[in-house]
C-alpha cells in the first residue's frame, strides 16, 4: 500500500489541502468538510477495501485458470487459497457469501488434487463459478462504482479539493505581491492539473475494465449452466481479469 499509485492520489489530496491552507488559510466553506482531515476521504480502511476488491477478482480468474492448465497441486492449493481469502477481507463480497459458499470454493479445488482429471476440474470450474457469481458481480459493482468518473469517491474527494485550490490560487497568482507568493501559486495550480490528469486516466480506466468484466463473468456463468464452456473460454476470461488487475495496479502499484 505504501508504494501504491491510489496512495499517491491520497498523497495529492494531503498536498493540495496543504498548499491550499498556504494560500489561503481556514475556510468557512462547509463542503471542504472536516479540514483536520488532510487526506479528505481517502481513509486507508477505504484504499484496502478498493485493492483487496481488484486483489479477489484477480484471484478468482486466476483460480479458474488453474483448473483449465496443467497445473500442479501446490499451484491449485495456492489459487484457491488466495481466493477464499480475497473474498473474505471485502465486507461488500462477504455480504454475498455463505459459509457454506466459501467452504465450497475452498473444498472444491482441495478434492481436486494434483491430478489431471477432466471431470473433477470441471467440477471444481462450475462450483467455483456458481457459487461467488454474485460476490464477483458486487466486486466489479463496487470498482465501477468507486471510480465512476465525476460521481465515484475517487473522483469527488479529489474534486473537492482541487476546486477550491484553483481558486485561491488563481487569486494569489494575479494579486499576490512577491514573486515568491505568485510562484507558490504556479506550484499549486500545476499541482491540480498534474492530480486531474492522473485522474482521468485512472478513473475510465478501471470502470471500463470492471464493467467489461462483468459482462463476461454473466456470460461465463450463462455458459457453465449450460455445459458449453471450454478451456479457452476460461484463459479468456482470466486474461480479462488480470487486465482489471493491471488497470488497477495504475493504482496499487507504482
Amino acid at each position: 500500500m505504501t508504494s501504491s499509485q491510489l496512495k499517491a492520489m491520497r498523497d495529492g489530496t494531503v498536498e493540495m489541502t496543504k498548499q491550499r491552507l498556504l494560500l489561503a488559510g481556514r475556510s468557512r466553506d462547509p463542503k471542504l468538510g472536516d479540514q483536520a482531515s488532510l487526506d479528505r476521504g481517502f481513509e486507508v480502511s477505504r484504499v484496502e477495501t478498493v485493492t483487496s476488491a481488484a486483489q479477489a477478482l484477480a484471484a478468482y480468474g486466476k483460480s479458474l485458470a488453474a483448473l483449465v492448465t496443467d497445473s500442479q497441486s501446490a499451484e491449485l492449493q495456492a489459487a484457491s487459497r488466495e481466493l477464499v481469502a480475497s473474498l473474505g477481507r471485502v465486507p461488500e463480497a462477504k455480504e454475498k457469501l455463505s459459509d457454506k459458499q466459501l467452504e465450497a470454493i475452498g473444498t472444491v479445488v482441495q478434492e481436486v488434487g494434483g491430478l489431471w482429471i477432466d471431470v473433477k476440474r470441471k467440477e471444481a470450474v462450475t462450483t467455483i463459478v456458481r457459487e461467488s457469481r454474485q460476490a464477483i458481480d458486487r466486486l466489479c459493482d463496487l470498482l465501477a462504482r468507486d471510480f465512476a468518473p465525476g460521481t465515484g469517491w475517487v473522483a469527488l474527494q479529489l474534486q473537492v479539493i482541487e476546486d477550491p485550490l484553483i481558486a485561491d490560487a488563481t487569486n494569489v497568482l494575479y494579486d499576490g505581491r512577491s514573486y515568491d507568493e505568485r510562484k507558490r501559486a504556479s506550484d499549486a495550480i500545476d499541482l491540480v492539473h498534474g492530480n486531474r490528469m492522473r485522474r482521468t486516466e485512472v478513473l475510465q480506466h478501471v470502470t471500463d475494465a470492471a464493467t467489461a468484466m462483468k459482462k463476461a463473468n454473466g456470460a461465463l456463468a450463462q455458459a457453465v449452466e449450460d455445459s458449453t464452456w471450454s478451456a479457452q473460454d476460461i484463459q479468456a476470461f482470466a486474461e480479462r481479469a488480470q487486465s482489471l488487475r493491471a488497470a488497477v495496479k495504475i493504482i496499487t502499484t507504482k
